[in-house]
């Protein structure tokens, strides 16, 4: 499991600047990274010192956080309307294809896109939120 570390906590000034930028680029710009090397190339850092910084503070890798970014909006976009095409929601959430899209979202959540959607489907139905302790969102670390 990954914690949320979002740049609207209130502990967010905690992490070093190098940390604060990461997160604020892939909250932000998820859809559009192109993975951990594009981020670095943006933060004007080598990749190994951003992995090696951001993980000794945050306990998780900046590629793991990305991963848990794009798929929380994921299954955001998949609560809100089941019958978005997973094409379509692969490339907003920064998935080149909807195949390799699908084989992310069920290792780091054990089902499908697919299954979920009809779970969140089904259980907004009948007035009951799904299950998302796939991702703890943590505000205070």
């Amino acid at each position: 499991m990954i914690n949320l570390l979002f740049s609207c906590n209130p502990h967010f000034s905690k992490y070093p600047a190098l940390v604060q930028d990461a997160i604020f680029i892939i909250e932000s710009r998820y859809a559009f990274l192109e993975g951990i090397d594009d981020l670095s190339l943006r933060l004007e850092v080598s990749k190994p010192h951003l992995i090696r910084v951001f993980s000794k503070s945050s306990g998780s890798s900046p590629g793991q956080y990305l991963i848990a970014v794009r798929l929380e909006h994921a299954k955001k976009m998949l609560r809100a309307d089941s019958h978005v095409p997973l094409e379509i929601i692969a490339a907003a959430c920064g998935y080149s294809n909807a195949n390799y899209f699908a084989k992310a979202f069920k290792k780091q959540t054990g089902t499908t896109p697919s299954a979920f959607a009809c779970a969140a489907n089904l259980s907004t139905r009948d007035g009951i939120l799904p299950d998302s302790n796939e991702v703890d969102v943590i505000y205070a670390l």
